[in-house]
């Protein structure tokens, strides 16, 4: 898909044409082309581009030429952030399918990446401890035990209960083909997208974001930086804190909880002094 996609922007160029200013001119062209298949308007996301980029720049390697590509060209996709209001999310779970909706549900109260849900393993769901052990990754920081929520593990019960296979989430029946209990599901995007339309919302958003917007939130709720890293499975708390944005109300709160801290601490210490000079002398 994307050599086709090359091919279609650079087929007329020799290599030494293709120079870091054309690239950027196939970068912002491809990032207003329309996606395929879409209804709703959405246009060519950036982690696509990011693929095309990639796949250009290992052709210049193999040819053991210097790559046009600069990494500045490339998105960090992580960093790009949509949080789902709320309103948005009561609309995209009304209209959502099965198994979109479990799936869905698990990333927005887990902060889990949608792969790691994909590749979820019966075996590694503890609903005693009410946790889940993700063993993929390529950091030690993302092989990481993950708590459920009470909703998230009356889902997980549910699918571990009619599962065939080793997955919870296993590679559905389609058109000419059974149902495979020993392969992972894949995608959704099919279905995210048709919810997404069903709702009618108007700004569309990555399955991934669900994942921004648990963390997002869970900032907002108090949730210290170096817990959240851990239970998203960030190497550094600097991936981590784009998420924690204090409201005014959060600061003045902070401000109460100091206040009433030092308030405690200089009583005690006034009591403990007031309590020494009270003893008798021996």
């Amino acid at each position: 898909m994307h050599c086709s996609t090359l091919k279609r922007f650079f087929g007329s160029k020799w290599l030494d044409q293709i120079i870091p200013e054309t690239v950027e001119q196939f970068r912002l062209a491809r990032l207003r082309e329309p996606r395929k298949n879409a209804s709703d308007g959405s246009t060519v996301a950036p982690a696509t581009v990011n693929r095309s980029l990639e796949t250009l720049r290992l052709i210049f390697n193999h040819l053991e030429l210097k790559s046009p590509t600069r990494k500045e060209m490339f998105f960090d996709e992580e960093g790009q952030t949509r949080v789902v209001s709320l309103e948005e999310e009561l609309a995209y779970f009304r209209t959502a399918s099965q198994p979109l909706r479990d799936i869905a549900t698990v990333i927005l109260q887990t902060g889990m990446r949608p792969d790691e849900v994909f590749r979820m393993e019966v075996r590694n769901l503890d609903f005693a401890r009410r946790s889940i052990f993700n063993p993929f990754g390529k950091t030690k920081a993302a092989k990481r035990t993950i708590p459920m929520t009470r909703e998230v593990c009356e889902i997980l019960q549910d699918h571990s209960r009619e599962a065939r296979g080793r997955w919870v989430f296993s590679s559905p029946a389609g058109p000419g083909r059974p149902e495979q209990p020993d392969r992972p599901i894949k995608s959704v995007r099919k279905a995210h997208d048709a919810a997404i339309r069903r709702a009618g919302i108007q700004e569309h958003f990555r399955l991934y974001d669900l994942r921004h917007t648990y963390a997002t939130r869970a900032a907002q709720a108090g949730v210290d930086v170096l817990t959240l890293a851990a239970l998203l499975g960030h190497t550094t708390v600097q991936m981590t804190s784009r998420y924690v944005h204090p409201t005014d109300q959060h600061k003045r709160e902070a401000v109460q909880k100091l206040e009433a801290y030092n308030a405690d601490v200089i009583f005690k210490y006034a009591e403990s002094v007031s309590g020494s000079l009270q003893k008798p002398l021996q």
